[in-house]
């Protein structure tokens, strides 16, 4: 029992920068705080915080071990949610990891009304486009594409991923529309490439042109400044419906070969499965799921957005 008094007290000290500030929130002394720190680093043999008579800050050591105890703590609350049925108030920190392209243009829009219905859900949101290991690095619930291989997880399919081949008015003013795939080898193609491999993506398009090897104009590791140069007329982009649709709307791009458009991929959320039933995993889970929904235009092939 000391030792965990102990976590609570580091736990607490950390997040406040300060003994004083922590000793309040845990309702003992000062002092109190100061001796269960002091306990932990003569325990495990490490400091914990850098000290100046008006500040504490974490160490190296102390903020991997800072992580790790806010995991066992966030777990614990969970637990106690779960068993005291408190669904309807889901609370505590959840760690989210979503691809940059993803993050922007489909989980920012939602925030606002995640924030106002789950204001006890503290969300702390990672933008990376690596594969990640949910189990190893503490993650609550991410968003991945593609096929769930891995045992311990969890999956709810968003979507399939549709594409669309788009450019600016100015664009085809100059260069015309090409009317098949294959005229692509006479435009200009900006391409995609996953800053993890450096792999340039395909175009996905159905037979006989799922195997085109593409002129490339330009490449990005960003689907945004690939959207920012169609829309600049630089040439022409392979983009997600949901990144593109809005601009197609606007009439800032227009859509082109839609016919012979594919899916390519799919996107779920995954969760470890020792949090299937934390309340603020299913909220999160739910919420997502019931607004990817209600976004008509996210999934849907460009074919039937360009009528």
């Amino acid at each position: 029992m000391d030792s965990l008094a102990s976590v609570f007290a580091f736990v607490h000290a950390a997040e406040q920068q300060s003994y004083v500030a922590a000793a309040r929130i845990a309702g003992v002394s000062p002092s109190a705080i100061g001796k269960a720190v002091a306990r932990l680093e003569s325990r495990l043999g490490v400091r914990l915080f850098n000290r100046t008579t008006r500040s504490i800050s974490l160490t190296e050591e102390g903020a991997v071990l800072y992580e790790r105890y806010k995991r066992i703590i966030d777990d614990m609350q969970d637990v106690e949610a779960t068993l005291s049925k408190s669904r309807e108030s889901p609370r505590g920190r959840l760690r989210v990891s979503v691809p940059h392209i993803v993050g922007h243009h489909l989980l920012m829009p939602m925030l606002p009304a995640f924030a106002e219905r789950f204001p006890e859900i503290e969300l702390d949101v990672d933008f990376e486009d690596r594969l990640i290991d949910l189990v190893a690095e503490g993650l609550d619930v991410v968003v991945r594409s593609g096929e769930l291989a891995d045992a311990r997880l969890i999956a709810r399919h968003l979507g399939d991923q549709h594409f669309v081949v788009c450019g600016s008015p100015d664009y085809f003013e100059r260069r015309g529309r090409p009317e098949t795939p294959g005229d692509l080898f006479r435009h200009a193609c900006i391409h995609f490439k996953y800053p993890s491999s450096g792999r340039v993506a395909p175009w996905a398009f159905s037979a006989p042109y799922e195997r085109l090897l593409l002129p490339k104009s330009l490449t990005f590791n960003n689907t945004d400044a690939g959207l920012r140069a169609a829309q600049d007329g630089l040439g022409l982009a392979h983009l997600p419906v949901y990144v593109a649709a809005s601009h197609m709307r606007a009439g800032r791009l227009i859509p082109v070969l839609t016919s012979f458009m594919v899916p390519f991929g799919s996107l779920s959320l995954v969760w470890p499965s020792n949090r299937q039933l934390s309340p603020k995993v299913r909220a999160f889970v739910d919420f997502v799921v019931e607004n990817c929904t209600a976004r008509a235009d996210a999934f849907r092939p460009a074919a039937s957005l360009s009528r």
